[in-house]
């Protein structure tokens, strides 16, 4: 059996060849090619990338290992019509599939900005990789459909049938499932207010989260809060408030924190309590500048107590709870050493 399945492959055409050589050799290479030489920025679709490409080989393959069989039990020596043809569109859209992947990590890689995100540097998408990958995908729809037409010769029937019409029809059939996403998703990208990076704030999701990737379709936000992924589609995002809260390329933060104080405190004393809890949440926090004095500004005479409000830098935008429970626990720990209490006042006066 393997003298005949040598035989198969010697007899195979310079074309049949290099098919099967290509496939093998794919699909041991394949996570090789996506982990190393065109990675994305999220392993689980390197993952999914390899699998595809897998998938095609064996695929792929299947077919010429049943023109063997049929060659080996039937003792038929020749290849059909049919076969050739299937394996070179096998081979189109096989090609076809990896022009797009490398196409897309180049269109990144010249097109996309190199930002940061916690402590990680990777080149995000933009408004013109996105083009430029768009570009090339229909590019290369266009050229794997006129291959096609050539390989299995219907011309005629693709005029009589209006093919291309019904493929239009297909496509617009199916535009609320994608078009109104990919028109957001470019929009987004375009205004460049929304980036991996940038905190947001929606309210109407009860969402404080980092912008982590963006894509035609969806949006993934890394909440600062519960740690976890969530995934919001583009057209949903531009149909809801989102604030943003961040400069684009800006690693940092700010924020603020406000402590209710009795009117007998005098300000001279809330100013020296803010300074050493500054230096005490620092020592607990590490995202915490001690260099970056914060400032300390009155905001509300309330009817029982003074506001304070403490305006501080953090280095991390994956930091801000943490933060602000240091600040807290140091403000707490340090009351009784300063003579002031945090809880608010309850008076009374008689009218």
């Amino acid at each position: 059996m393997i003298d005949s399945l040598l035989h198969y492959f010697a007899a195979l055409s310079v074309f049949g060849k290099t098919a099967v050589i290509l496939n093998v050799s794919l699909l041991l290479l394949a996570p090789l090619l996506f982990n190393r030489i065109v990675p994305s920025d999220k392993a689980a679709l390197n993952s999914s990338r390899t699998r595809k490409l897998r998938l095609m080989n064996l695929l792929l393959l299947t077919v010429y290992l049943f023109d063997w069989l049929i060659n080996f039990y039937f003792n038929d020596h020749g290849h059909s019509e049919v076969f050739i043809r299937i394996s070179q569109t096998g081979l189109v859209f096989l090609l076809g599939y990896l022009f797009t992947q490398f196409s897309h990590t180049w269109t990144i890689k010249r097109y996309g900005k190199e930002r940061t995100i916690d402590g990680e540097t990777i080149k995000t998408r933009t408004y013109q990789s996105e083009m430029g990958y768009i570009l090339i995908l229909l590019i290369t729809i266009v050229i794997a459909l006129l291959l096609l037409i050539n390989i299995w010769q219907v011309t005629s029937w693709l005029q009589a049938t209006g093919v291309i019409g019904g493929l239009l029809v297909i496509l617009f059939g199916t535009k609320e499932a994608w078009a109104h996403d990919a028109v957001s998703g470019l929009i987004l990208l375009y205004h460049g207010d929304i980036a991996p990076g940038v905190v947001c704030r929606i309210p109407e999701m009860n969402l404080l989260a980092v912008v982590r990737r963006m894509s035609l379709t969806e949006t993934t936000f890394h909440d600062v809060v519960q740690k976890h992924n969530t995934i919001v589609s583009n057209s949903q995002l531009r149909a809801t408030t989102v604030d943003v809260l961040n400069k684009v390329d800006s690693p940092h933060w700010h924020d603020f924190v406000t402590f209710k104080i009795g009117y007998q405190t005098p300000a001279e004393q809330v100013e020296a309590f803010v300074q050493a809890l500054w230096q005490k949440a620092c020592e607990i926090e590490k995202h915490l500048d001690p260099e970056k004095t914060p400032k300390v500004v009155l905001v509300n005479l309330g009817d029982h107590a003074v506001e304070w409000r403490l305006n501080y830098r953090l280095e991390s935008v994956y930091r801000i709870k943490q933060a602000r429970f240091a600040i807290n626990r140091a403000a707490f720990d340090l009351q009784e050493e300063f003579h002031l209490s945090l809880a608010t006042p309850l008076t009374f006066q008689q009218s």
